[in-house]
């Protein structure tokens, strides 16, 4: 596949809502795409089947697909189903090649007592997930990529991708900052700030090499930060379009008590967060 030729490849994403305000940024989100002909969207809400009326989850879905009616060659589908909701919306993604969902960001009690759907599908999906947050407002930026060795090269082709599909450029963040200080109070000589900051130097600029050979027509900046990742794209997400960070683990936990980066992003910041697994399933050596 010719690269230039990206913008061209359908895709099918899935959105999972319910029925908060969140949804509605999310469907918003990816409304805005431009996708191909060729492309399917599938809205998905999730029921037990107790706490809901049948009939007014069946409503919602079909309004939401309403909003998709004049896209030329795009097959939207509505579907209710009934399960667990992190479970049921990831079986329901087995096949698509994205995965979004709101997040009530602002209402962090009531988004914690509903089970951390924003934090935990991300954190479990073998595909990547977008999170888009209820505050969120339409931003004529860069797609902002978080670039971390740890998590491999999938989350480079992702927003490498998402940049040429949505024609903006990509703006490639390699933050670091020095290890806490041994017991002698002393950093080892390979803990030298001018070796660290080297090193990460070197880690940015394997991934601007890396760049320019798959995705040759693509327009890229590298921002090498002194600081905490989290922060520092935090710093930069307000002027972005999109946030891409990889993913370490597989256990929501393991997120939050480690201080992931994609936690920091989703839980404060007010841009869509695209987290992507290490793995992504498909995925096709170019």
């Amino acid at each position: 596949m010719l690269h230039g030729a990206v913008a061209t490849v359908p895709q099918h994403l899935v959105v999972g809502i319910d029925e908060h305000e969140a949804s509605l940024r999310a469907i918003d989100w990816v409304a805005g795409r431009d996708l191909p002909p060729g492309s399917r969207v599938d809205i998905v809400t999730v029921t037990n089947g107790w706490a809901t009326d049948p009939l007014t989850d069946r409503a919602r879905v079909e309004s939401a697909a309403a909003r998709f009616a004049a896209r030329n060659g795009v097959d939207v589908e509505s579907q209710v189903r009934f399960g667990a909701p992190d479970r049921t919306l990831i079986e329901a993604a087995t096949d698509a090649d994205l995965l979004v969902i709101g997040n009530r960001r602002q209402h962090r009690l009531r988004t914690a007592l509903d089970g951390w759907m924003p934090e935990r599908v991300p954190t479990v999906a073998d595909l990547p997930v977008v999170v888009v947050p209820e505050d969120w407002e339409p931003v004529n930026g860069d797609v902002l990529l978080g670039v971390d060795t740890a998590t491999g090269d999938a989350a480079l082709r992702f927003a490498a991708e998402e940049a040429l599909r949505s024609r903006r450029r990509l703006s490639a963040l390699r933050a670091w900052k020095l290890p806490v200080a041994t017991a002698t109070g002393a950093l080892s000589v390979l803990e030298d700030p001018q070796l660290y900051e080297d090193h990460n130097r070197a880690v940015l600029a394997d991934s601007e090499r890396l760049l320019h050979l798959r995705y040759p027509g693509l327009r890229h900046r590298p921002l090498l930060e002194e600081g905490d990742p989290a922060a520092r794209l935090l710093a930069h997400a307000p002027f972005a379009s999109l946030v891409v960070v990889g993913r370490r683990h597989r256990t929501t936990l393991g997120g939050v008590f480690t201080g992931s980066t994609a936690h920091g992003l989703i839980t404060q910041g007010r841009t869509p967060v695209a987290v992507v697994p290490q793995r992504r399933r498909g995925l096709v050596d170019r």
